[in-house]
């Protein structure tokens, strides 16, 4: 189960954070990558990249 743990919620995928950080005006985030509770990695991105990278289809 992957779990994206940001300082403002934990999100299934990055659609719903994405979605989540435009209706909030959130510009930024650093998100930990989780898997079965297993950090996997730490990023950070801002929302235009977020956005960017589902539109081309490289995040779930």
């Amino acid at each position: 189960m992957l779990e994206l743990k940001t300082s403002f919620g934990t999100f299934g995928n990055f659609t719903d954070m994405a979605r989540y950080m435009k209706e909030e005006g959130i510009r930024e985030v650093a998100v930990e990558a989780h898997y079965v509770y297993d950090k996997v990695v730490k990023l950070d991105f801002t929302l235009a990249e977020i956005r960017e990278k589902l539109e081309a289809g490289e995040l779930t």
